[in-house]
């Protein structure tokens, strides 16, 4: 009897672990450009820890380097990326389990890039296009989009008219799937959120979108998403910064949120402003955000 139940146990928990759904968002830093080399063995270690079921990257310069360094060491792993990456060629990509998930379409939306281009595959322009993803649960057969956004960067008060804008955009993207019949969207990325430690405008922006489309932060029960260099340059200090995001409604696919943390430097520094030698290895010489993960059962 007791190896009958340990049997049933066994497999009652392997459909738990397979029915559980990890959802990353990872910017890896101007992956192999011309002048950056990512340092792949520690890329390796962060995703091997990870265990994640779905990563959106973004910053992708080298796609077919992004692709070897893949299929190489996770071979039952697909990547789509966009075409366009804005005037720093930085693509963004989905990286999915192709044991759990099949794509059924994928394309961008060039009005992030370019706010006078309309909907679909435009021109590229100076901006990121959002990198839009149907997918299905083969599990259930259940579908799902994915939206992977990088939105303007910086902290000055004409990237926070433009980011405005995407938010605005962004929210009629979601809100056109919603009509659509498209209710399971999940959004991940870089949405370069320089203000939202500060409780600024950018801040209230950004929640404004949230509130509009009713639909949470992950990055609201964490401390930090990345490092940068700071205020002050030259006190070699690295500071924290909430800049990555994953949105969710409070049912995806029937599931809800179980957990949602941060990785890597972000973890092992507690999100405390320190030293770049202190952030080790993966902030100096693969990026310095770290990987957001939302856990759904």
């Amino acid at each position: 009897m007791s190896k009958w139940i340990l049997l049933l146990a066994f497999a009652t928990l392997s459909v738990r672990a397979f029915a559980d759904a990890r959802f990353v968002t990872y910017n890896i830093r101007h992956f192999d450009s011309n002048n950056n080399s990512t340092n792949k063995t520690e890329l390796k270690k962060i995703l091997d820890n990870l265990n994640a079921d779905f990563i959106t990257v973004q910053e992708i310069v080298n796609t077919s380097s992004f692709l070897t360094f893949m299929y190489r060491n996770y071979s039952d792993y697909k990547v789509v990326f966009s075409r366009c990456g804005g005037l720093g060629r930085q693509k963004i990509g989905f990286v999915y389990n192709s044991k759990k998930y099949e794509l059924e379409d994928s394309y961008e939306d060039a009005r992030f890039s370019d706010p006078r281009a309309s909907h679909g595959n435009g021109g590229c322009g100076r901006l990121r296009p959002v990198l839009v993803g149907h997918f299905k649960e083969k599990r259930t057969g259940k579908s799902f989009v994915s939206l992977g956004v990088h939105l303007k960067a910086g902290g000055r008060s004409s990237s926070y008219r433009t980011r405005r804008v995407q938010y605005e955009i962004l929210t009629d993207l979601v809100k056109d799937l919603n009509r659509d019949g498209h209710k399971d969207v999940i959004v991940m990325g870089d949405f370069n959120t320089t203000g939202y430690i500060l409780n600024d405008s950018d801040y209230h922006n950004f929640s404004d979108m949230l509130g509009d489309l009713r639909m949470s932060s992950g990055s609201s029960r964490l401390n930090c998403t990345s490092y940068w260099s700071g205020s002050n340059r030259s006190d070699n200090i690295e500071e924290s910064s909430v800049l990555d995001h994953i949105l969710y409604s409070s049912t995806f696919m029937g599931m809800r949120a179980k957990s949602i943390e941060v990785h890597s430097h972000c973890a092992r520094a507690a999100c405390e402003n320190t030293s770049a030698r202190s952030l080790g290895t993966s902030y100096r010489e693969v990026t310095d955000h770290c990987p957001v993960s939302i856990t759904f059962n």
